[in-house]
């Protein structure tokens, strides 16, 4: 995306603020997203990963081999079915075979900034002019830019990203919005200013 500013009040503001424009994106970026290091999911799987399959869909093949049944004897009078931990459970029923699983992309990085790309805009714009008064610094501009970019990825999280769980997924985690079961993928989300 690339960021610009109109200026009133002379060649001298509009060369001034040009600038600072120039050094400041010459020397420095800001990133959106989840950076190395995350943390990991409640199974060990890295956030980032988590955050890839999601933002651009993925296919996983699995080998099969996860345990269902009955957690306890509640979910066995309910009749509730569930994956289990090997060995863990009041009762196995079986196994899973082989099988093909498809996650839909979901972007929580690409599609907000998109959306917000004017609102962006319209902050590096007013933040050039507190950088051209003094009022804070270039990396204090874009750490602010940062923080609001995330910011919008984390509001689309929350608001819902689409397509919705599907009903499986639905039943298992009790909400139709993708990505909100624990938290974790949208904690994670930051930015980070770099050279």
């Amino acid at each position: 995306m690339k960021l610009s500013a109109e200026t009133r009040g002379g060649n001298k503001i509009a060369q001034k603020l040009q600038q600072i424009q120039d050094r400041v994106m010459a020397k420095r970026r800001v990133l959106v997203g989840l950076p190395a290091g995350s943390g990991n999911s409640e199974d060990g799987t890295p956030l980032v990963v988590i955050g890839a399959v999601n933002e651009f869909g993925g296919t996983i093949q699995h080998p099969g081999g996860t345990s269902y049944g009955y957690r306890n004897e509640k979910d066995a009078v309910a009749g509730k079915v569930r994956f289990m931990k090997n060995g863990a459970g009041l009762m196995q029923l079986g196994v899973t075979g082989p099988h093909t699983i498809n996650i839909p992309e979901r972007s929580f990085l690409r599609v907000p900034l998109r959306q917000n790309q004017d609102n962006i805009k319209k902050a590096f714009r007013s933040l050039t002019g507190a950088v051209t008064r003094g009022e804070i610094t270039a990396l204090q501009m874009l750490d602010q830019i940062g923080a609001r970019a995330a910011g919008y990825c984390k509001e689309a999280i929350e608001q819902g990203i689409e397509p919705a769980n599907a009903p499986s997924t639905i039943k298992q985690k009790g909400s139709a919005k993708p990505l909100v079961n624990h938290g974790t993928l949208k904690g994670a989300i930051t930015h980070v200013v770099e050279d």
